[in-house]
């Protein structure tokens, strides 16, 4: 029996929980920073290819970009995997819970500097992106509400000999301070609540906010003002996750023509896509092979590194992809996958019964539909123009048009929509 949308998409949001990290990247190991960093990179990735509820590892992801601390900055593999597997375990819980909890996490205390803000030398660059980027947004707060927030985040640091979040009380501000017209003698966390909770005003912002962000990051980048505010009502309403993001699987306008076709794959999107269809996973799923992808060779080229946002900002979306420099790179991806599916000849797509050749067009559409994609007419004339040209200098048969042919269905333009 076919299942309704909402039958759909509640089974899409029946996630796993309590997902462990893996023991060699839990903890940090001295003068391995660079294997533990890689070794996460690949874990992280297999685990977008094969969970059985891809959202889980999506949302994840979406709140890493949002609530942006990067590996260069905090090396500490413990510091980095702990905040991987907070935003995992409250990818769908609630967004006030996540934000005081990312705030006392050592990679966002070593990242914006909160570590070493004390009332003697109050440093804002938390307090700022608190407002700027993670809640109510610019042009809703002025710099002597920065100047509170800094204050009021003061003592909330960092244990060096534990490298652990501790309150020093002898380090906190404990003055009157006037943060969006309350005064009063504030601390860091009734800051986050009146923020996501105290606040109807400041709530919707902060919702606004995330959800433009949510439907850029699932949808296109022009959303319709009435699909906003539905999924701000709902966010708003108790600023729980999962009943938001079933919002927005749930409106029409996700299902329409311009959306669907809306979306350009962000780089990892389109590492986890290719390793799905092309079979391959990481070291770290196959550790006792030379037959494995590598991933870590490509993601800076392509411009979206796992654990590694270029900035506080976290990284744009959709048509920021696509340029010569990052497709390249894409491109040579799919060239390193298909080295290996075409390893010792495997995967030949052109030979049928007693030798004879699969007719082009058979070959290009039982092609795409293995990598997932609908061609399209331009596309798939050209990937058939092309066997057909390759078959007149060799009508027996070449290697190359298998080889090729798989590094082409896997940069086809098709093939880059999400």
């Amino acid at each position: 029996t076919p299942l309704t949308r909402e039958q759909a998409v509640d089974n899409v949001l029946a996630v796993e929980t309590g997902v462990a990290i893996p023991s060699y990247v839990d903890h940090d190991i001295k003068d391995e920073g660079w294997q533990q960093w890689v070794y996460a990179g690949q874990w992280w990735l297999d685990r977008m290819t094969d969970c059985s509820r891809p959202v889980l590892e999506k949302m994840t992801w979406f709140w890493h970009g949002h609530f942006t601390s990067s590996w260069d900055k905090v090396n500490s593999a413990k510091a980095m995997t702990t905040q991987n597997k907070l935003f995992r375990d409250m990818a769908l819980g609630n967004v006030r819970e996540l934000a005081q909890a990312m705030a006392l996490q050592p990679a966002m205390l070593y990242y914006l500097d909160n570590a070493e803000n004390v009332a003697s030398s109050p440093n804002q660059n938390f307090a700022r992106e608190l407002l700027e980027l993670f809640t109510i947004g610019v042009g809703h707060y002025t710099e002597d509400d920065v100047t509170a927030c800094a204050r009021a985040w003061t003592g909330y640091n960092l244990n060096w000999d534990t490298e652990e979040y501790q309150y020093y009380g002898y380090d906190h501000d404990n003055g009157q301070k006037t943060f969006l017209g309350v005064t009063q003698n504030w601390n860091g966390p009734q800051i986050i609540d009146f923020l996501l909770q105290g606040n109807s005003t400041t709530k919707a912002q902060a919702a606004e906010l995330l959800s433009r962000k949510l439907w850029k990051y699932f949808a296109d980048d022009a959303p319709s003002t009435e699909v906003i505010q539905h999924l701000v009502g709902v966010l708003s309403s108790t600023m729980d996750i999962r009943p938001w993001v079933k919002a927005l699987f749930m409106h029409d306008e996700f299902y329409s023509a311009k959306t669907r076709s809306g979306l350009v794959r962000s780089p990892i999107d389109f590492i986890v896509a290719a390793n799905y269809y092309a079979g391959f996973r990481t070291a770290v799923t196959y550790p006792d092979t030379e037959m494995v992808c590598h991933p870590e060779w490509y993601v800076e080229g392509m411009g979206q590194v796992p654990f590694a946002p270029p900035n506080v900002s976290g990284w744009k979306t959709n048509g920021y992809w696509v340029n010569s420099s990052m497709m390249s790179a894409r491109a040579e991806y799919a060239r390193h996958l298909t080295w290996m599916l075409r390893h010792e000849g495997a995967n030949d797509l052109i030979s049928g019964p007693n030798e004879t050749l699969i007719p082009s067009d058979v070959v290009v559409d039982a092609l795409a539909a293995r990598f997932g994609v609908t061609l399209c007419a331009e596309t798939r004339d050209a990937m058939i123009a092309y066997s057909q040209r390759t078959r007149v200098s060799e009508p027996w048969g070449s290697w190359w048009e298998s080889t090729n042919l798989l590094t082409m269905i896997m940069i086809s333009p098709e093939f880059q929509q999400a």
